[in-house]
This record gives C-alpha cells, structure tokens and sequence, in this order.
C-alpha cells in the first residue's frame, strides 16, 4: 500500500474494517502520489460504508477490537479513551509546537501534503518488503460520514503544521528529514539463554542465625558487598530460565510474550531490556539495530526500558508533577518551554487530563485510581523518548475494558514513534490479542512459539490441541503448556508434544522457526545493506537531543548540573505534596522549641547558669538533627523509583543526593529561625547580633551535617531496619562524645578505649563553637550559692567561688576561664570548627554519592520458597525454576504443588463443611460523607445467595462491586448502611462475620505462618467451640489435600507465588468452615490459567453446598461460564442485571436481546455485559437506553423481589440457630491469646531482624556506655560521670521505639484489615499476645545491657546494690517497649507517630532533674512534668542506689579556692562554713594559712542532694517506676479499645484540620501579597 506517517497510517486503520496487508512491514518501490492516497481513502470510506449497512442491529451489538472506547479507573470520572481523539489531540499538539519551532529555530522546513503524506522507502523500513502479514481487522464499523470528516480535518490540520521543524529539532521524537522516526531500532537475540543462580527452596532463618551469623557469614556477605573482589565466584547450583533463543522484533512492532507465572517470561524481558545483574549468567547475543547490548549499557542506557508491573512513583506528586518531572530531564534547555504543551497532549491523548492536579498515590496514600495510575506509566515511559520497551504485565487488577484501552495505548504509542515494543499480559482478551504483529510463547523457559501473532493458533491446532469454543487465543495458546487444561484433539493423543522440551523440539522442526531464522537473517541482511543506517541514524539522533554541555559518551540528555536543579524541583513537590508530615514537623518544632526553650527560661547570668548554658548550647545543636531521623524512611523508600529512573536515563542517583542537599538549605534554615529564635531569646542567651547569627549558622550547618550523615547510613544501609539501627548508633555516639556528658579533657585523657571518637564527631566541634561563642567577653559573678566561704565575720576579700575556673579569691569568673579550665576550649577555634563540621559535611555527601552510584539494593523479583526449619513434608528437588514473575516477594507461582488430582478432590469434596442457610438483601444502599454532604455509592440493590449457587459480582471500576462486598459482608467501618439483609428470613446475628468468609484481594497474611499453621490457627479460632480439636486438625488436612497444597505446607507463606498464596487465602477461609465465602478479585494478578484453576476450584466448593459471591475482573469465556448467576453493578452502585449466566451466556444475552442488543456469536459474554453498560444502546426509535431504569421496570427484577419474598416467609418458619453457637467469637479468650502469642513468638522468630536489632542496639549500647566510664574513680567528675553512665539509658528508646511501633503497626494493620472483621480473635487478646512477646527478649536486652555496662563502670558490686540496678535495668527494658505500643495503638497513622516520638523523647529525657537540676527547673515544670516523668525516678533510684556510699576525693582544679585573713589557718576560717551552712565537701589543706581549697562535695550523698534525690529514695522510685510499667500496658488495651474498636479521636482531628488551615491561611496571604505587588509592578 502506501508508506504513510504512523500517526495517519493509524487514523486509516482504526477508522475502517477493511483488511489491510502489512501495516509495519510495507517497503513499496516508489512514492505514492497523493492521488492514491485519496484513492485508497475513498476506497476505504466505500468499505466502511458497506459495513455500516450490513446489518440492521450492527451499530449496537457489535464490539471494537481496534476503535476502543472505555475510560481508566473511576468510570464516571474522565472521558473515554478512542485512538481518534488520541491521534486528533496528538496533531495538536504538533500543531502548538510547529508555532514554538518557528519562532525559535532558523531552520528550513520542507512544508506541503508530500511531507506528510510520505512514502517509506525499502531502505526506511529495510527488508519488510518480504515480509506480508495479514492486517488487522476491526471488528466495529464507523460511520463513513464521520471517517471522511475527521480526515479532511486532519488533512487540513497537516498541511498548516510544519513537521520537519519540529521533529527535526527533536522536542518529542527526533524523525528524518523523509519524516521517518530516527529512533528505531529493531532487537535481534541470537542463541539467547540466561541462567539464574541458587536453588528453588530453602529453610528460614531464625534468630539464632542472625545472631550467629553477625560475625560470620553476614558479616562477610557486607563486606564483599561493597569490595566485589572479596565475592567467591564458585560455579555453584544454576538453573536455566531462558534457553537459546532466537528471534526478532523490528521496530515499530509488538510482542505478546505469553507463558504460566514461572515460565520465564519475565526473564526473557528483562535479558531483552539489558538488566542482567540479577542473574547468574547471559549468554548469546541480543543487539539493537546492529547495536550491542555492551554498548547500549553504556552509551544508550536510556533507550531500551523494563517497565515491571507494579506503578512505582513518588505517591505525594501529582500527574502533571509526574511528568513534568520525566519531560525536565528529557528536554534541552532551549526547548523546556514546550513541556508544558507536550504534557497537556499526554494527558489529552491517554483520558487522563481530568487528574493533572490529583496525587498519583498508593495503598498507602489516596491518589488516581489503578488504571489512571497505569496510564501515568505510559505517558512517563513514552516522555523517555525510548526506543525499546518491555512491558511486563502492566493489566494486573484492571478490569478487561481498561486493560484494553491500556493495550490500545501501548499500539498507539508503538505506532506514533516506530518503538520497538514487548509486552507480557495475563488474562488477555483476543481484542488486545488482535492488536500484536507477533507472539512468543515459553513454558519453563523454551520457545514453544515464536511468530506472526495470527498464525499461532492455527500452529498448535496442527500439532493435534484443540481450541474450545469462546476461549480467547491467548488463553488457548496459554493452556497449552499446561497438562491439567489442554485438550488434544481426536487421534493426536499419543503424537502431540508433551513437554516443554517435546514443544521445543517440535517447534525446532517447524515451518514457523524456519521463518524465524529467515526473518532474522533478513533482518540482518538489511543491516549489512545498509551498513547500520538506522543504528547510525539512531546514535546521531540521541546525540542532537543532548545537551550540549553533555559528553557524548553519556546516557543522560541533561547535565548533572540540570539534573540536580530538576530533582531539587521534585523535592520541593514531594515536601509540599505531604502536608500531613508538613504539618506535623511544623508543630513539633514550634511545640518543642517552646517547651525546650521554657526548661531552660531566663537562665541565671552568674556562675550557676555556667552547666545549664552547656545544656542550651548542646540541645540547640542537637534537636533539630535528630528531628531529620525521619529523612531515613524518605532516602530508603524511594529507592525503587529512582532506580527505575537510572535506567530511564532520567538522571544519576548521585543527582538527586545532591538535589536533597540543595533543598534542604531553604527547608533547614526555616525550621533553624523558628527553633533558634525561640530557644535563643527564651534562654536568655546572651543578646547580640553576632553572637545571635554565629548561634543560627552553627545550629543551620550541625543540622544539615547530621542530615547528611543519616543519608549516608541510608546510602549504605540494604534495608531501613539497617538504616535506622546504624543512625540511632551514630547519633547516641554523637551524644556521648561531644564533650558535654564527658568534657574533653577527660575523654581525651582518661577514656582511652572511645575517647579517639571526639575527634570524628562533627557535633562536638560545633559544640565548642557555640559554647565559646556564648561565653566569650562574658564575666560571671559567683552566685551566692557558690560563695565560700559564708557566714558571720566573713570578709568578701577573703573569699573563693566554688566554679572551676575561678581564681583564687576571686568572686566572679571570665567566660574565657571556664572554658579554658573546664573544656580547653578557645573561641579563637570558632572558624576552624566551622570548616571542620563543613569539611564533615562534605565527606558525608560524597560517600553518599559514592554509595548512591555504586550500591543497588533494590531487588529483583523471584526467589526461592522458604521452609521452616525441621519441615515434615520434603523440599520438592524437582520444583520448577522460579523465575522473576508474579510472585509478589518472591516467586514462581507455578511451583507445583502436585498435578491436579482429579478424582483424589472429587472424593474429598462431599466432607467439607456444607450449609443449607440462605442470605437475601434488599434496598441496600450506603452513603459517605463527602464534601460536606452525603455521597450515595450504592443504590437500592436485591439480591439472594444460596447454598450452591455461585454468584459473579461484575461491574466497570469505580461501580461499587467491592463496596457491595464490604457492605454485605457487615466490613463497612464509616459511612451510612440502609437496607434489609437477612440469613433464613431473620435478622443477622452477632455470629454473622465469624461464619461467613471474607476473601481478600490483596491476600494479606502473617508472611512468617506456615501454611498449615495459617489454616491450622483460622480453624482453630474460628469452627464452633464444641468441636474438638482433633477434628478441627483433621479438617484442616481435608482443605489442604483439596487445594493441591501438601507438598508445600510447610513453606513460609511470605515466599509464596500469586496462585499459591490465592489459594492460602482462600483456604484460611474454608478452614472456619462459612456458610457463605465472599471473595474480592480472587483472579487478580493471575494468569488464565491460574485464573482458572481457581474458579474451578471455587465451582467444586459451590458444588459441595457453599454459597459464594465473588467480584471479578477480566473474566474469559470459560471463566464466566463456570458462574450460575450474575450481579452486574453501573457506576454509583446501580443494578442493571442479576440472574442466570444460562449456557454460553444465553440468559443475559435474552434479557439484553429483548431491549434491542444482541452479543455476537463469539463474543465474550463477560465483556458483552460491561461494554453494553458503559457504551449503552438505543431503541429501534433512537431513544437511548437506561440500563439502570430499564432493570428497575422490567419483569426480571419484579420476579426477583417475588423470590426474595418467598426466601424469607419459607425460611422464617424453620427452626432458628441454637443460642448456644451465637457468639461473637468463636473459641474463649484464653485460647485466641495463646495461639495469638504463639504465632507472634513465631513470628519474631522467623523474622529475626525485630529481636536482633533490639539485642544488637542493647549491646551496642552497653560496650560503649561501659567501656567509655570505664572504672570510674572518686573526683567530682568522676561523681557526675556515675550520674551520667546511668542517664545514658536514655539513649536506648529512640532507637528501640522507632523500631517498636512499625512491628506493633504491622500485627495491628493485619488484625484490623483481616482478623478482626473475621472475629478471629478479639482485642484482649491482641493486646495481651502484644505485650507478652515483648517481654523475653526485653528481659534478655536487660540482662545483656546491665552486665556489659555495669560491671566495667566499677558501679558498687555489692549484692543490694547490684541486684537493685539489674531490677531497674530489666524494668525500663520492659517499659520502652510497652511505651512504643502505646503510642502506636494511640496515633491515628503510621506518618503522625514517626514525628510525634520526638516529642515524647524529648519530654522523658530533658524534664528528670539531670539536664537542669530541680532546683532551677522553672515553676511551670517543677511541679507537675518532673513528678510525671518515668524517667525521674528511673534516673532518682539508680543514683539513690550507686551514689550515696562513694567517698568523695577532689583534684586540684576541681577545688575552689580562697584566702583566709592574716594569722587563720584554712580550717579555723572556713571549717564552721563547711560543717554548719553548706554541710557538705571538706577543705582539702584545713591546717594551711593560704590558698585554702574547698571541694564541694565529700561524699555522693552530698551530690544527690543537688539532684533532689535521697538515699530512702531507691525502693520509692522502684514502686513508681513498677506503676510507670504496668499503666503502659494498661495504655495499651485502652487506646486500642477507644481509638481502634470504638473510634475516639481525642480531638486530634480538629487539633491537625485547625493547624492545617491555619497554614493555608498564611501560604494565602502570602500569595495575595505576592500577587498585589506583582500586579502593581504590571500595572505601573
């Protein structure tokens, strides 16, 4: 035909049902004229109209395969989505930007119909001349009228766009001057085979193992982590998951890769994408247009793309931010203007412009729905201006229409840039499968298929399988390689291939693969021929869309420079785009800065404010470092996309290292005003303008050098647990040796084991900084307490301040004194340690960018099985090669559990538990508030289910079928329910949710369980308490013999596959024994034959007398056939059909029938249904029809409510369930908590990492807290380093918290999604299997802390003593752990509680006496926050424990020193002082005449005196303590009883609503200030 432009060549396809030779692969001999392409338009509108005419009922019951109409996601939101419009949007957008083009570039166009309407030469399209294919055809007509206006639309459209400028300068794709893509590129693999590496199963590792393994194996695994010299490279156990392929895909053309989960599909992708690290070996050759894949790697990075099937992106950024992102760093900077129009063409040409401003989202944030979050994908990968791209199984949970308008994207996007495209679907319609050129099809990694995508059928049908009537290609040439669905056809029983070596070996043979290597060998022959043209052509386009500043070895298009500006952009986006996290930090800062600023109010200017300024200084510099903790969830989590985007050639990972630095400057400095004012002019610091701003510059550097050390723990972390554990080691370090709990002199000279580390730490050169600039010119007078001696006959000459650094007789100190005495600190190091905490920052980045360019931690899919330890089944030997497909962690789901046994199921069905109960509804409806009102998700829906009827829950996304679900299944937790549901004609008792299953889509389980221990504990908690549990156990055998799952029982269900843990899930429902299932998507994320096999199952349930209502998406023929009745749902919850399927659909193809539209003969009846629903129809009249009205009126719902009516008269009168079954739960409280706290021992077993990191921070903690008091002495200091080893047990529960409450949060999430809603097991007994696994591994972190820290400090070692401190010791292990649970059951969510911990710290460390002594606490806290804090009397009875026996023995300096009068010794002056006023310290020389020297303290009973604590204190503080402990557990059960089971919020809500207007107030106010100056600007 003709060689026309994409975009048009697929205008003139979508738009005509005639058939059409070889769409991608004409090469004709000479250009045609413009008159042929008028002739063939006219040809094809002649055909068009013939097909219009055809039939009188053609326009309403025919479907499109090619002009598709559906929308994405929510389906009363948005418009649909039709190759026309798409393509109208796309010529508009060229149309804007030929304006732009010509005012910015000087080029020469070409211009006139013979540029658009261009022909591809034999050289443009290589050796597709040979090749001949049949086109597609389409199986809905247009009106002709309508084909031939739209193309003299878009002609007159063409000839007024110059497309050679635009294209030429390379804003969206770069083309030739002939108009052909510059960018395409074919892929040819040759001989391809991959190899992975390990075996398919393993045992779980425990704790002991991790323990074990810290100096061993893990530690070695680390280390060779970061030095790959060190890895062992011994040819240990592989597997092959792809073998020897050969084949190609030219560009401009689509791949269906067809096979089971487990095949190799995705290995096969992600090999052809280039992404080899994961794997063991590649061999062969994969090349891109005579390009290697070496090559490529380095130079090309960008252009060949893996897009897996999970949407990864940054949920706070919306659509526009998502995009605008991608098109930054694909765009030159003269050519950034036009973004904003190629964004508005994207979201125009994909449905989706109505959500340019709505969050992207994702199960964690409320944003787009699934499908628009799909569509998001295509558009970003299409904005990376790629040119291969392999799309692994992007329908997963989408509804069939969407999928189809997502695979019609994927041809639209294919077409318009010549890509190369690959794509792995599950459950494909034959629409979707009509729109690829070829397929391949794989079963344990060999080629059973590779060809033209519609003779594949016709291939294996030759081989002797027989296709059914109404299964889709897809699924035929699917079920194929699966023995338990194939069917032979007669005679070719014994012939035909049975295993996938026997399919290899047979495809070997063939014509087909004899066509491949032709194809192949054409393919490179053209390459030769042309000496690579297209590879040239490609390489010298990538080079014009560069940068000019870019080296032309480089993947990326922008600098670094541009790069870093851009990421810095999205960080802003990202930290204004979660307002929540905004909010809270906002209000920590301010609360805290008030409440640490009020500790530390109106310090004294005399000597006794000298320790407490210390304080101020040493929390200024602190606080605000220690708040961007929260910095490490945000480096770890975004790992995925910024990977994604590496390969995306978007940018370095270095770039945004450097982006998150440069945004933090503006975000650091404002939360540093805010703090630092507070706290600077609250404290009474002193008041000068350089002395203010040196404190803000030193506050501002500390906290962006802290920050940077977090991220570069996070850079070098695998996992956020490893993150954390480090950071919150590395900040307790940074505490300890900064020189304020031990001053430098003595770390430096004393503490010779750690004192080295203050040399490494940033904050302590900043400490000094700050400090000396507070003290420098200040000049302190003694404060009268410090006056010695006092007294009558006293003489002012004569007397000493007890202050280090005090001269002899001197009544006042210098600033610069006490430093010098106290620290050996000089202001005259302000600046060096200004570029030391600089030179730190540095560093911490530069091993940040280091590690951020050479460290991959994320991990590809697929794994091995995990089985618990001492397993009684076997590990299968034999399982299948787990490929990277959908397994979720990890996962082959095709790992056999055994092959169907057939007649074994059969048998087993009639003893499974069997109902006769029947459940009706009618005038269900529900309603959620909504913008201020009430929003109706569903309206007036009937219906019945019965024992051994199987009912299909249908409708388009957004129509309310899982609403229904959760409704009728009494799981509805806010909003309004009406409407009448009853079980046999009576109300629904308190049992209803514990006998009836509830199926989940997203399969949520604890992942440590067993399979056998998952279906062992719902039978246990849930059958009926008379039952025994040998007959439970036995039951439960029973369901695993019947879901194919003996094999595997054992295996850990976290490392199951898609199919596997399906069947868990349903299978931890059947053990309760329902008498109704309910089931959410059970087919989602499977393939077709998965899909199947589960459907099947859950037909021979229905069998055996289970009623089942069940919501489905994407049913096949066969599927949909396997249902009795069907509930089809319209947007806001409208019935428009429920009744019988009837055979091939007959039943609802009558209803329909009558009312006009009728489903084709081959038509799915499935999509018939939804499709009819969203398009509707028109009557004979015109009139168009309202199916929701039409279902209201007609006699099939009258009939219903008949029945429904009669259900409940007959079943009332049968006798009622026994009072004695109608408990809310089923098994007593006692049994839910011991198998609850079983199972969560197992759990923190099987999981070491919680436990691990609660011992590892306990040891971690207790060597340096030991080692650095190491056998503390006698001195002063010595006794206020005894008060501060045992303050720094404080350190421990940032650390052991922060840890604490994701654990808790995860068990709490599984209970309130899955087990409470089951009545599984209740509250009690959550909060009580909580708290009781916390206790022995608290217990044993106790006794590991108090023995490393306690006996190296020389702490008194007496029995009394000893024991006493243990007791304490195991007691505050015991209390940080119930104290993180209840802050956790308390907080509304998991973001408010990581900022609201700070809070707690900071209250529990700062307000016990230690950091400002009671006695100069302000009044406000001195006699309500010190009594309430447990850390008071932790703190007060270690002391009153260690302290009061210690005999006091002070060093020269340490000592105060004074003169007496002329003729008195030292003792007659003062010794009356010291026995009568101060009672306490002693003269140290008593009988000399001069220099007399006072120690303040003789004994440590004299020391606690100062600290308000006594010697009787100890077992007070211990029954305090004890109480601190239990009401932490008691906080427990209380805040999960009023916040989870009955709701309080304890006005958090309005507390954050206000707090949120509030700043919205003022970013208004702003911006109306802004805009008035702006705008006066203008005007004037």
């Amino acid at each position: 035909m003709l060689g026309q432009h994409p975009g048009e060549l697929y205008r003139l396809r979508t738009e005509s049902s005639a058939p059409e030779k070889n769409l991608h692969n004409v090469a004709p001999p000479r250009p045609q004229s413009p008159t042929v392409v008028s002739q063939v338009l006219e040809q094809q509108t002649v055909t068009t109209t013939a097909t219009k005419t055809a039939g009188p009922s053609s326009e309403n019951s025919s479907a499109s395969a090619s002009d598709i109409e559906g929308t994405w996601g929510e389906r009363d939101v948005g418009g649909p989505v039709r190759n026309r419009m798409a393509m109208d949007d796309y010529e508009a957008m060229r149309r804007e930007l030929s304006h732009l083009t010509q005012s910015q570039s000087r080029a020469s166009h070409k211009s006139g119909r013979a540029q658009l309407f261009r022909t591809r030469t034999s050289q443009s399209r290589g050796s597709k001349s040979s090749r001949s294919r049949q086109r597609r055809p389409s199986s809905e007509s247009m009106h002709a009228e309508d084909l031939e206006a739209g193309d003299a639309k878009a002609m007159a459209g063409e000839e007024d766009f110059e497309l050679g400028g635009f294209i030429k300068e390379g804003h969206f794709e770069k083309r030739t001057e002939e108009g052909q893509s510059a960018k395409k590129v074919g892929v040819v693999f040759k001989h391809l085979t991959v190899k992975g590496s390990g075996s398919t199963a393993t045992t779980a590792k425990t704790l002991p193992d991790a323990v074990l393994g810290t100096f061993g194996p893990d530690l070695y695994r680390i280390i060779s982590g970061f030095v790959p010299a060190l890895q062992r490279h011994n040819a240990g156990e592989t597997r092959t998951l792809i073998n020897d392929f050969t084949g190609v895909v030219r560009d401009g053309e689509m791949m269906l890769v067809l096979g089971r989960p487990g095949s190799g599909c995705t290995s096969f992708l992600k090999a052809v994408a280039n992404k080899r690290s994961e794997y063991a070996a590649v061999t062969g050759e994969v090349t891109y247009g005579g390009i290697t894949a070496d090559e490529q790697k380095k130079h090309y990075l960008g252009e060949v793309n893996y897009n897996p099937e999970d949407d990864q992106h940054f949920p706070s950024l919306n659509v526009w931010q998502t995009l605008k992102f991608s098109l930054m760093n694909k765009t030159r900077k003269r050519h950034q203007p036009e973004i904003n129009i190629i964004i508005q063409a994207l979201l125009r040409m994909f449905g989706i412009a109505h959500t340019s401003k709505t969050l992207v989202g994702n199960e964690y944030v409320r944003g787009i729905s699934g499908g628009e979050r799909k569509r998001v994908s295509i558009a970003e990968t299409l904005a990376t201006k790629s040119t291969v791209i392999c799309w692994d199984n992007s329908t997963r949970g989408l509804d069939s229409s969407t999928a189809l308008d997502y695979a019609n994207s994927l041809r639209i996007m294919t077409d318009l840039s010549d890509r190369t495209t690959l794509v792995t679907l599950y459950q494909a319609g034959e629409d979707i499968f009509k729109l690829m050129d070829k397929v391949l099809v794989i079963d344990e990694g060999r080629m059973m298929y590779q060809g033209p995508a519609n003779e594949a059928k016709q291939y294996f049908i030759d081989l002797g399988f027989h296709c059914p009537d109404r299964q889709t290609t897809p699924d035929f040439l699917t079920s194929v390689t699966d023995p338990a669905q194939r069917f032979h056809r007669e005679g070719y029983e014994l012939s035909a291939p049975k295993t996938p070596v026997e399919f290899e070996q047979a495809f070997r043979k063939s014509d087909a693969y004899k066509k491949v290597l032709a194809d192949v060998a054409e393919y490179e022959g053209y390459l030769r021929d042309t000496d690579c043209q297209d590879a040239q052509q490609f390489k010298q386009s990538v080079q014009e869309q560069k940068s000019k500043t870019v080296s032309k070895k480089s993947s990326f298009t922008v600098s670094l420079w541009q790069q870093v500006l851009t990421c810095t952009i999205r960080e802003f986006w990202l930290v204004f785009g979660d307002r929540p996290t905004l909010y809270t930090k906002l209000f920590i800062i301010v609360s805290n800065g008030l409440i640490v600023g009020s500790l530390f109010y109106n310090q004294p200017n005399n000597t006794e404010g000298t320790f407490i300024r210390g304080g101020t200084a040493f929390f200024s510099i602190l606080f605000l470092g220690w708040l961007q903790l929260t910095e490490l969830m945000k480096a770890v989590s975004g790992r995925v996309v910024i990977a994604r985007h590496k390969e995306y050639a978007f940018y370095r990972p270095s770039a945004v290292v450097l982006a998150r630095v440069l945004a933090d400057f503006p975000l650091i400095i404002f939360q540093v005003v805010i703090f630092g004012v507070l706290m600077y002019f609250m404290t009474n610091l002193d008041v000068d303008v350089s002395k203010f701003f040196i404190y803000e510059l030193f506050v501002y550097v500390t906290t962006i050098c802290i920050t940077a050390l977090y991220r570069m723990f996070a850079a070098l972390s695998p996992s956020i647990d490893d993150a954390v554990r480090f950071s919150g080691t590395a900040l307790n370090l940074l505490i300890v040796y900064t020189g304020y709990v031990i001053v430098k002199p003595q770390l430096l000279g004393q503490k010779i084991w750690f004192g080295w580390l203050y040399y490494v730490n940033p904050v302590a050169y900043s400490f000094e900084a700050v400090l000396t600039n507070e003290f420098a010119g200040r000049v302190m007078e003694c404060a009268p307490s410090q006056l010695v001696p006092q007294g009558p006959g006293v003489q002012p000459v004569y007397q000493g301040c007890a202050q280090s650094g005090a001269q002899v007789g001197s009544t006042s100190v210098t600033g610069e004194q006490y430093l010098s005495t106290t620290y050996d600190y000089s202001r005259s190091n302000l600046w060096r340690n200004f570029g030391v905490i600089i030179a730190f920052t540095v560093l911490y980045i530069l091993v940040t960018v280091a590690g951020a360019e050479l460290f991959q931690f994320v991990k590809g899919g697929g794994g091995a099985i995990i089985f618990k330890k001492g397993a009684k089944t076997p590990i299968p030997a034999g399982s299948k090669v787990a490929d990277a497909e959908k397994g979720g962690e990890s996962g082959d789901s095709s790992v056999s559990s055994g092959q169907p046994h057939t007649e074994k199921i059969e048998e087993s069905i009639p003893q499974i538990a069997q109902s006769d109960e029947i459940f009706t509804w009618t005038d269900v409806e529900y309603s959620v508030p909504y913008e201020g009102s009430q929003r109706k998700l569903l309206n007036k829906i009937h219906g019945y289910a019965k024992p051994g009827v199987m009912i299909a829950l249908m409708g388009a996304s957004g129509a309310g079928k899982t609403t229904l679900l959760n409704t009728l299944s009494q799981r509805q937790t806010m909003g309004v329910v009406s409407g009448t549901m009853l079980v046999d004609g009576r109300p629904l008792g308190k049992e209803f949710q514990r006998i009836t299953g509830f199926v989940e889509q997203q399969d949520i389980h604890d992942g440590t369980s067993t399979i056998r221990e998952a279906l062992e504990f719902s039978a246990m908690l849930r059958q009926e308490r008379h039952v025994s549990r040998e007959e439970k156990l036995g039951y439960v055998q029973e369901i695993i013999d019947l879901l194919e799952l003996g094999e595997i029982q054992d295996a850990l269900i976290s490392s199951l596959g898609v199919e596997q843990r399906k069947r868990v899930t349903i299978g931890v429902e059947l053990a309760a024994k329902p008498s109704l299932l309910f089931l959410d998507e059970p087919t989602s994320g499977l393939d077709s034959q998965s899909a199947y096999s589960i459907i099947r199952f859950l037909r021979k349930l229905s069998h055996a007398g289970h009623g089942l209502i069940c919501t489905i998406h994407q049913p096949s023929s066969l599927l949909i056939q396997q249902f009795d009745m069907i509930l089809a749902l319209n947007p806001n919850g409208n019935t428009f059909y429920f009744g019988p399927v009837g055979d091939n659909g007959s039943a609802v193809n009558g209803y329909f029938s009558k009312r006009g539209v009728v489903c084709p003969p081959q038509k799915n009846i499935a999509e018939f249904i939804l499709e009819t629903a969203i398009k509707g129809g028109k009557r004979e009249g015109g009139k168009r029809l309202d199916w929701n009205e039409e279902w209201r009126n007609s006699q099939e719902n009258k009939d219903l409510l008949v029945e429904i009516s009669n259900i409940n008269s007959s079943r009332s009168k049968l006798p009622a369930r026994h009072t004695d079954t109608q408990y809310e739960y089923a098994s007593p409280t006692w049994l839910q908590t011991t198998m609850l706290t079983r199972r969560m021992f197992t759990q923190h077993w099987r999981d070491p990492s919680y436990y691990y990191g609660k011992l590892f921070v306990a040891v971690i903690t207790g060597i340096f807290n030991g080692f650095t008091f190491y056998k503390l002495g006698f001195t002063v200091a010595d006794l206020q380093n005894r008060m501060f080893t045992s303050f720094l047990i404080i350190l421990i529960p940032p650390t052991v918290v922060n840890a604490v409450v994701p654990k808790f949060y995860q068990n709490l999430s599984l209970w309130m999604a899955r087990e409470n809603p089951s009545r599984i097991y209740s509250w009690p007994a959550f909060c009580t299997a909580s708290i009781v696994t916390e206790v022995p591994v608290s217990i044993l972190s106790g006794v590991i802390y108090w023995l490393l820290w306690y006996f190296p400090t020389g702490l008194p070692t007496d029995a009394s003593t000893a024991g006493y401190v243990f007791l304490m010791t195991v007691l505050f292990f015991l209390f940080q752990a119930s104290w993180g649970q209840w802050i956790c059951a308390f907080a509304p969510s998991f973001t408010v509680i990581s900022n609201v911990l700070p809070f707690f710290f900071v209250m529990f460390s700062l307000f016990n006496g230690v950091v400002r002594p009671y006695s100069q606490l302000p009044v406000f806290w001195q006699y309500w926050m010190y009594y309430i804090n447990p850390s008071t009397y932790w703190i007060g009875g270690v002391i009153a424990a260690t302290l009061p026996s210690v005999q006091v023995s002070c060093t020269p300096q340490e000592a105060a020193y004074f003169n007496p009068p002329p003729g008195q010794t030292c003792g007659q002056y003062a010794g009356a002082f010291v026995t009568q006023q101060a009672r306490r310290g002693y003269l140290i020389n008593p009988a000399d005449t001069s220099a007399c020297g006072y120690c303040q303290f003789a004994t440590g009973a004299e020391y606690m005196r100062t600290l308000n604590v006594l010697p009787g204190d100890k077992w007070r503080d211990f029954g305090i303590f004890l109480v601190f402990c239990v009401s932490n557990w008691t906080l427990v059960y209380f805040f999960i009883y009023t916040v989870r089971i009955r709701g309080w919020s304890f006005g958090l809500g309005p507390l954050f609503g206000w707090l949120g207007r509030g700043v919205e107030g003022v970013k208004g106010a702003v911006k109306g200030v802004v805009k008035r100056r702006s705008g006066g600007k203008v005007g004037g």
